[in-house]
């Protein structure tokens, strides 16, 4: 059913809103909007149809990379509107995610397992999930009936909730007991029916706007209206933005989560090139050549449509962080994922999550993965991530769940900083989404109910009009004080006139947040719409309803006043909205002073880059907290204090250095009195080195407390209370990450429950925390079994870690990992004068799989062949047929498979799942070769099953950076260029194997352009390193594998001149071989050369079984025979009744009851298979059916019968052809005709007749040359 246009409707609707919406779901008002946009629906159905055909309107539009775009109805202007889509353990490390798991650093085990969360989540996308892939099945309810599976719902579907049966494909609540689907021709309707029951739903998709690639057509076209230069389809607050408003006001425990669109990297034709346009009369036709005016849509304000609704979440696309986040300059923007602002300045999109090569599942078949890229893949990371929070959120609170705006809030409150400056932007909007934070606050807030000395707070609070809400706070010093506000706003205004870029504000409720401390007022960001590019500053929000203040530069201990309100008059006499703080929780120091101003004084201090001179005169207490130093961990600081006196008195004094540095409000624990001198005199100079703490939180900031107290005696001076002369000053230091810090951060392979592996390498993640880059970094590697030492390492990482960033280091020696048995593995990486030494090694305790069991199966001889078939196989599982106990390729592979080997004692052997290493063991293997600085270079291969590239052998002549992609070759061209789409990539740091490193010689050509020279020699000096890929290559068939390296940078080896043309190919036949090479086409131009990759393990991702020992059999084949009416077949166990070679649905008891005439059969098993068990054939004639029996076959119902003239209808047919329904009155009048052009599968729609009187009428349905009837009683 196709969507449309909602204007009158969501005016209509409003009527019925309330202030108690805000609160409670109004579950009366969705349904009575649900049952008036559904009559919408209908009635704008056949208006849509008739302008497409009069027009000339394709239903469906191909964009690049085969994204589908479907109308969906006709905007204010008469135009067509077409949704298209946007187009996992990198994902759930990007969002933290992975640290709400189990296992993960958070300890809070969430996986969306809670019953509590069944169909709380839903999914709209353009197509059918498919439901029965391995890592969905049982889980998807599709509540709809599209057409098709789609790969595009089915990549959203596993982002979100797909088990992890490829852990690289896990989704973000793996254990989410149900979802349920939409196809998005209706959404509106569907949502306003659904949104009493879900939490987040995913909308990855919206209406396509300004330029896209028609690639059914080979053209550009422009979706803006005739004469204008724009889109007014960007920025602009539609009628669809309104209605998802509104869903959201009426249901305040829904989050709509939409994908923020690709639109910066679709930008037209050059200039002067053709493209295409709708003209006056609203048909696309040819535009000639395209001017310079045209918007590319390539920057600011290219976010369309429904995607700039207010109270939805909109989510823009950066790349993955596999290590997670570190700084601000991690977070790298995608080049398609579309910008804000809106029309009216409204920051957009709200966050970033991952959307570059994410890996998820496919609707190919039922283990199809492919990586995708595109904000549809961001939004999925971050709904999946989100409802981890409501998962946790419920389980603290009894099966009650947050606000939308408080799981919104949330999500904005706790983001990473992005971009270049702090503060939100146009870009990344207010950052890279964190739910690991995001817990945190649920932490400290929800079980404390918001305690006075909770570190974060979280209120779901009701602004009355002319009302305000104010709370103390004492900031912690535990990272900035923050405070959010975050509310489900009324819908707004759309504008149906002047709508290009119309800056009227949106935002009808203006609510207002402030921070105060005294007299000092501390405002939210704001941003300048008119000028997107500048950065955020402090300023008075009249756009957006969030608001978020930062304020860095807050005083531990001290009390600052947090405070909500409103403007105006609020729409409706009350809005809700949630308030979240952080850096907060904090205890109010103590005083110290002296009793008198008069005596001994400081003069000044030194302390690092505080150096502060005091006035001259009398002194008590100063407060310097306005000056703060930074340090760091284990940081040696030279501390110099003057002391003096304000008259002409020289008493003995004593200087005491106290550091708050656990921010707990005194400075009486271990280690926080830094320094204490001795008895000094007038004019005297204590110096002291002060020796920060190894263990410091970076992002905190302390008191420092200076006291001059006159006495002899150490012990009266105290860091709190009062004394007789003397001074205190206070100051703030704040914790910066140390220059010099490297640590184990995680030990990456293997891991526990990897299996068993006679050559087990060892890689680690050396992360340098410190902000100083660091190189040749000394490692070491201890693997333990109980108190047996297995292998002892030492290496070092040649490469460069700039600062607070990460490496992986592959130690070069293996160990033979054992099923069964369980290691300390212990990974070390040490530098000189490194100020955390704690955090140099890293222990992790590896337990190897068992070796699975070997499977069991069958295997019938069937005259040269045989058909071998696994007895119950694990859905997902691949499967190997050997001729040996000990052959090492398979001469079958599958569930079910044939062969015309036939051993000479009739006995196969079974295994499930293979391993092998692939390629030269060594580049000595061939004479002779080179290194050069490959770019686009790329081995061809073919492999028969999903498997994983899983570590390599490379030769490194020079280091750098190197990217390996597996993809999908496209097309070759004459002069060497290709194209190819990308399954999977990673990129190697990589330092010289070679023990004297060379970079490629650059040559010049006359005409300036340049190229390198290759380094000839094939030396034994040169060992190789191995590398871990673990690149998925998760589709069948043939593939490239593509050397990348940085330009002028890293140079790689491969042989060549070898002999011969039998070079490919390489590999085991039925799991993976390399089959040639980017040198031609033609054995004569690839044989030469081999490249690249050495020694490659690929495994099909799961343990490898022992073999099981299956001896042949022969079995005869099964016979009918006709008894009566009835065919029945002589065996009833695993039957298939066939018609005319056609497989019957549901005929699979031993007997069975001809309908129509044919040629009739029993296949026992795999049809397929090289010797299925095929019985005879009977034909059988049918006489003519009577209705009832015509309309079984098709599965027709109408319901209810008799009924109103509203009724639903529904069937299912098989094959594609014309259909149409007609329905008859007594007279033999049409009164109901629909036509379907080419229709197949199932038909569920409601009809309503309307101005017919009571009684009996005859339905007609044609379809494939034949006519089903159903007689309906109409009772009025």
């Amino acid at each position: 059913m196709l969507k449309k246009i909602l204007l009158a409707l969501t005016c209509t609707c409003g009527i019925f809103y309330t202030t108690h919406a805000q609160v409670v779901t109004n579950k009366s008002v969705l349904e009575e909007s649900a049952r008036q946009f559904k009559l919408k629906d209908e009635v704008d159905y056949a208006r849509t149809l008739s302008m497409a055909r009069q027009k000339g309107w394709e239903l469906t539009v191909r964009g690049r990379n085969n994204t589908r775009g479907v109308l969906i109805g006709v905007d204010a202007f008469g135009f067509p509107k077409y949704y298209m889509s946007s187009s996992n353990a990198i994902a759930a490390a990007t969002t933290r995610a992975n640290q709400l798991w189990p296992g993960g650093s958070s300890g809070l085990s969430l996986s969306g397992n809670s019953a509590f969360l069944k169909n709380k989540l839903g999914i709209w996308d353009g197509g059918k999930v498919l439901e029965s892939h391995v890592e969905l099945k049982g889980r998807v309810t599709q509540k709809d009936n599209p057409a098709s599976f789609e790969d595009h719902p089915t990549h959203v579907a596993g982002t979100m909730i797909a088990t992890g049966i490829n852990p690289s494909a896990k989704g973000m609540a793996f254990a989410m007991p149900g979802i349920v689907a939409y196809d998005y021709t209706s959404d509106i309707v569907e949502m306003t029916a659904e949104a009493p029951n879900l939490l987040l739903s995913n909308h990855s998709y919206s209406v396509i706007s300004g330029w896209n690639y028609n690639s059914s057509q080979s053209r550009w076209e422009f979706y803006g209206r005739p004469n204008e230069n724009e889109d007014y389809k960007f920025g602009y607050y539609s009628d669809d933005a309104q209605s998802l408003d509104s869903i959201a006001y009426n249901a305040p425990f829904y989050l709509i989560v939409k994908s923020a669109g690709n639109n910066r990297n679709e930008n037209g034709p050059a200039v002067g090139e053709s493209y295409y346009r709708y003209n006056a009369s609203n048909q696309m036709a040819a535009a000639g050549a395209r001017p310079a005016g045209i918007s590319s849509n390539d920057s600011y304000g290219s976010i369309t449509w429904d995607c700039n609704a207010k109270n939805i979440l909109t989510v823009g696309a950066v790349q993955g962080l596999p290590g997670g986040y570190n700084r601000a300059q991690d977070v790298v923007m995608s080049s398609f994922s579309s910008w804000g602002p809106t029309d009216d300045g409204r920051i957009k999109p709200d966050i970033v999550a991952d959307g570059v090569s994410v890996l998820s599942t496919v609707a190919g078949s039922t283990t199809s993965y492919a990586s995708l890229s595109g904000t549809s893949m961001a939004a999925p990371n971050a709904t999946g991530s989100l409802l981890l929070l409501q998962e946790y959120y419920g389980k603290l609170k009894s099966g009650s769940f947050l606000r939308s705006a408080t799981l919104k809030g949330l999500a904005i409150h706790t983001a990473e900083e992005a971009g270049a400056a702090p503060g939100p932007d146009y870009q990344y909007g207010w950052g890279l989404l964190n739910v690991e934070k995001a817990a945190a606050v649920i932490t400290a807030a929800v079980p404390s109910n918001n305690a006075a000395t909770s570190a974060h707070l979280l209120y779901e609070n009701v602004l009355n009009n002319g009302g305000s809400f104010s709370i103390p706070v004492i900031a912690s010093g535990k990272g900035e004080l923050r405070a959010t506000i975050c509310w489900t706003d009324v819908k707004g205004d759309v504008e149906k006139t002047n709508v290009l870029n119309n800056t009227t504000r949106k935002l009808v409720n203006d609510l207002d947040i402030r921070i105060t401390r005294g007299t000092r007022t501390y405002m939210p960001w704001i941003l300048d719409p008119a000028n997107p590019a500048l950065v955020a500053t402090p300023g008075d929000n009249i756009i957006d309803n969030v608001e978020r203040i930062d304020l860095d530069s807050t005083i531990a201990g001290q009390t600052y006043t947090i405070t909500v309100s409103h403007k105006g008059t609020l729409a409706r006499g009350s809005q809700a909205y949630s308030l979240l703080v952080s850096g907060v929780g904090g205890t109010a120091y103590c005083a110290s002073a002296p009793a008198s101003n008069t005596g001994s004084r400081i003069d000044s201090v030194s302390f690092n880059n505080i150096k502060k001179q005091n006035p001259a005169g009398n002194t008590s207490y100063t407060n310097n907290t306005n000056i703060v130093t930074d340090v760091e961990p284990s940081q040696v600081i030279p501390l110099a204090v003057k002391v003096g006196s304000s008259d002409a008195s020289n008493a003995n004094k004593i200087v005491k250095v106290f550091i708050d540095y656990n921010n707990n409000g005194v400075f009486t624990d271990a280690g926080e009195l830094v320094a204490t001198s001795g008895v000094l005199s007038n004019g005297a100079l204590f110096t002291a080195n002060v020796t920060t703490p190894a263990r410091l939180t970076v992002g905190s900031v302390s008191i420092m407390r200076v006291v001059v107290q006159e006495t002899s005696v150490a012990s009266d001076v105290t860091s709190c209370g009062t004394y007789n002369n003397g001074e205190t000053q206070d100051y703030r230091i704040r914790v910066v990450p140390a220059s010099t810090d490297v640590a184990v951060s995680d030990i990456v392979t293997p891991l526990s429950g990897d299996c068993e592996n006679a050559s087990q390498y060892v890689t680690i993640r050396i992360k340098n925390n410190g902000t100083a880059a660091q190189s040749n970094i000394p490692v070491a590697l201890d693997v333990k079994n109980g108190a047996t030492t297995v292998a002892t390492v030492f290496s070092t990482y040649k490469g460069t870690i700039a600062a607070l960033s990460s490496a992986d280091f592959t130690f070069q020696t293996s160990f033979a990992a054992v099923a069964g048995t369980t290691y300390t593995i212990t990974g070390t990486a040490t530098v000189t004068g490194d100020q955390s030494p704690a955090n140099n090694s890293l222990a992790a305790s590896i337990s190897i799989s068992q070796r699975p069991a070997g499977p069991t199966g069958t295997a019938d001889i069937c005259g040269t062949s045989a058909s071998l078939t696994v007895t119950n196989p694990l859905t997902g599982g691949n499967y190997f047929w050997y001729s040996s106990a000990t052959a090492t390729s398979p001469l079958a592979t599958g569930t079910t498979a044939s062969t015309t080997t036939i051993p000479s004692n009739n006995t196969y052997y079974l295994a499930k799942e293979a391993s092998a290493n692939i390629g030269p063991a060594n580049k000595l293997v061939y004479t002779d070769g080179g290194y050069n600085n490959f770019r686009g270079n790329y081995v061809r291969f073919n492999n028969s099953v999903p498997v994983i590239l899983e570590s390599v052998r490379l030769y490194i002549g020079n280091p750098g950076t190197i990217k390996i992609t597996v993809g999908n070759l496209v097309s070759t061209n004459a002069d060497g260029s290709f194209r190819y789409t990308i399954l999977s990539s990673t990129t190697l740091d990589v330092a010289a194997t070679h023990p004297n490193p060379t970079p490629a010689p650059i040559v010049t050509a006359a005409d300036g352009s340049q190229t390198t020279a290759e380094v000839p020699g094939n030396s034994a000096v040169d060992p190789g390193a191995v590398f871990m890929l673990n690149l998925p290559v998760t589709q069948t068939g043939d593939h490239i594998l593509l050397v990348e390296c940085d330009k002028n940078g890293a140079t790689i080896f491969r042989n060549k001149n070898i002999a011969g043309t039998t070079t490919y190919p390489q590999g085991v036949p039925g799991l993976m071989t390399i089959t040639g090479n980017s040198a031609g086409t033609d054995p004569s131009a690839y044989s030469p050369f081999y490249y690249f990759f050495y020694d490659m393990k690929v495994t099909t991702g799961a343990c490898v079984s022992d073999r099981t020992a299956i001896t042949a059999t022969t079995v005869a084949a099964p016979v009918i025979t006709q008894v009566g009416d009835e065919l029945v077949c002589n065996t009833a166990t695993n039957v298939q009744w066939y018609l005319n070679d056609v497989a019957l649905a549901g005929a699979t008891s031993q007997r069975y009851k001809p309908t129509q005439s044919g040629s009739y059969k029993v296949v026992i098993g795999d049809p397929l298979a090289s010797c299925p068990k095929i019985s005879n054939v009977i034909a059988v004639v049918v006489t003519a059916l009577p209705p009832e029996v015509l309309a079984q076959e098709i599965k027709l119902s109408v319901s209810p019968n008799p009924n109103n003239g509203l009724f639903n209808l529904s069937f299912e047919v098989t094959n594609k052809s014309d259909l149409s329904i007609e329905i008859y009155n007594a007279s033999g009048q049409r009164v109901y005709n629909r036509s379907y052009p080419g229709f197949s599968g199932k038909f569920s729609k409601p009809i309503q007749l309307t101005n017919i009187s009571s009684s009996f009428y005859v339905m007609k349905i044609h379809h494939d040359k034949k006519i089903y009837t159903q007689k309906i009683l109409i009772q009025r």
